[in-house]
């Protein structure tokens, strides 16, 4: 799904919501253990030199590597 939101392109300090991953179960449940899981906010925190984000998720500071955050599909979240 081409329209689809993914967190390698959501700008830094902007909270999202997670609606699925696109990944390999193997890669899935690794992140899943980590908090990772759909209805989740994230929010990434700044961009590592080599590219890749660290992101804040429900209260847990992640690295992820950059093609991993291209397979997360996020939503905005609405400004409450």
């Amino acid at each position: 799904m081409s329209d689809d939101l993914r967190l390698a392109q959501v700008p830094i300090r902007k909270t999202v919501e997670l609606v699925r991953m696109e990944l390999p179960e193997e890669q899935a449940r690794s992140l899943m253990e980590r908090g990772v899981l759909p209805g989740c906010r994230m929010c990434p925190l700044r961009v590592s030199p080599s590219g890749d984000p660290v992101v804040l998720v429900d209260g847990t500071v992640l690295a992820l590597r950059r093609e991993l955050a291209r397979c997360l599909c996020v939503k905005t979240t609405d400004p409450a």
